[in-house]
């Protein structure tokens, strides 16, 4: 009988385990500055957020433009959304209200998906100033109806942070960072 109950909890983790799926940005081309994530990658719709390789991330004018968090976390190829895409210079705004990313589902294409349940992502921030605290807000709806909100701490150290599974499956993700800090996502789990 133990034999069986063994069986089914080891088969029960592998199909949970094998559920989820997550999205890297390392199948993105390469790139030194920031570029646009493709529409339906990883079956999802992206806006307000860029993809750089950190390793080669500069300004226009030849400066760094990425802090400490672009390099704590496990991969080069990463997605970031906040500063310079909020700053008028890239074409944003340093409005606290504007500035946001979203990561919808969007129903194009063979891995298209028309909902997800997020269940955690890898993030830091991209890098912090002594005025103020860095976080992001993160709010999720289902069909444009509100499902709920969180906030969470970021430091420039890569984390986990874990979505509520009361959520259960959604449409969009709507990320707010701090007023003038920027969030780096290393990865996006989704059950």
């Amino acid at each position: 009988m133990k034999k069986v109950m063994l069986f089914a909890t080891i088969l029960a983790l592998a199909l949970s385990a094998s559920a989820q799926h997550t999205v890297l940005f390392q199948g993105l081309p390469d790139t030194a500055s920031p570029s646009a994530i493709p529409v339906a990658y990883g079956g999802l719709s992206w806006s307000g957020m860029d993809y750089v390789d950190a390793r080669e991330y500069v300004w226009a004018n030849g400066t760094d433009a990425y802090g400490a968090g672009f390099f704590t976390g496990s991969h080069v190829m990463l997605a970031f959304g906040g500063g310079p895409l909020c700053w008028p210079e890239y074409g944003g705004t340093t409005i606290a209200d504007i500035c946001e990313s979203r990561i919808t589902a969007n129903g194009v294409g063979p891995s298209a998906l028309s909902a997800f349940r997020p269940a955690s992502a890898l993030v830091a921030a991209g890098w912090q100033d002594s005025f103020s605290p860095d976080s992001i807000v993160v709010t999720a709806y289902l069909n444009g109806s509100l499902v709920g909100s969180k906030k969470y701490s970021l430091s420039t150290t890569a984390g986990i942070i874990n979505f509520p599974a009361a959520w259960g499956p959604i449409t969009e993700l709507v990320i707010h960072p701090s007023p003038g800090s920027a969030f780096v996502l290393y990865s996006l789990t989704m059950n």
